[in-house]
């Protein structure tokens, strides 16, 4: 759920200005927007798939050094090749206002390299966080 929120929160934030969207019909941009949103929680879920291969799930609950290590530099490559392969395909482009960097011949925006390398920690960090409050809150809630 977390990955969801958060996502929504930085596609809408983002995409008005640094996509050239504005071109697009009201329905072509609806779609796409909540398509990005979609995948971005897909890609969420594959990261922290990844990242429980890669470090074993007792270091991502809660996340540990190597948890997070495991999920940011799962994080980055990812963002980086999706995002490459968005733009070979020819699926969006930037405005002028993208900072970018250049990745085998693309401009790559660095604001999905920022979110798809975050994100997915963020939202492993607030589920854990939730969780271990709603147990402390269990914990109070019996002694008394």
């Amino acid at each position: 759920m977390w990955a969801f929120v958060l996502n929504v929160l930085w596609e809408f934030g983002q995409c008005t200005l640094l996509y050239n969207m504005w071109k697009w019909g009201f329905w072509r941009g609806t779609l796409w927007m909540w398509g990005a949103i979609a995948g971005d929680v897909v890609i969420v879920l594959a990261i922290v798939a990844i990242g429980v291969m890669l470090a074993g799930v007792d270091h991502l609950n809660p996340p540990g050094g190597g948890g997070w290590l495991a999920l940011i530099s799962t994080s980055f490559v990812a963002s980086i090749l999706l995002e490459w392969l968005a733009l070979y395909l020819e699926l969006w482009d930037y405005s002028a206002l993208m900072p970018t960097l250049d990745v085998f011949g693309f401009s790559v925006g660095l604001s999905p390299i920022v979110q798809i390398t975050l994100l997915p920690s963020l939202s492993i960090w607030l589920a854990f966080r939730q969780t271990v409050t709603a147990s402390d809150e269990r914990r109070l809630s019996v002694k008394q």
